[in-house]
């Protein structure tokens, strides 16, 4: 599948919160598949997979909930290697987050701190 059905395919995921938890691990999957492309992802493409994680991030403890039931995702992380900058196999983490604190930390996309000339950037240890 190439990135751009991976990104469609995604967008219309993340739309039904109240599938089961194996097709939200699918999502899951597609999601990892795009960011091994993201490189190649034009900036239209970036603002759409923007969009996409955001309404999942509104939906993080339905998608969790779903998910829990058929898999743990410390154990799915762990075998399967998971890099943490693949944020979306940490819902179990992310469904801890208060409500107030989970939107600042949104996810913000690269070309978006770019363009903005009063976005600071954050200094690298």
């Amino acid at each position: 599948m190439n990135y751009k059905a991976l990104i469609a395919s995604y967008e219309v995921d993340v739309q039904f919160p109240d599938v089961s938890g194996m097709e939200h691990l699918d999502m899951l999957m597609t999601r990892s598949e795009i960011a091994q492309n993201e490189l190649h992802l034009s900036d239209e493409e970036r603002e759409r997979v923007l969009k996409a994680d955001r309404i999942f991030l509104q939906h993080a403890k339905e998608f969790y909930a779903s998910i829990r039931r058929v898999a743990d995702l410390s154990n799915w992380r762990r075998d399967e290697r998971v890099p943490p900058t693949h944020w979306w196999w940490y819902l179990d983490v992310i469904v801890q987050i208060p409500a107030h604190l989970s939107k600042s930390a949104a996810p913000e996309s690269s070309s978006n701190r770019h363009r903005n000339p009063e976005a600071k950037a954050v200094p690298r240890k």
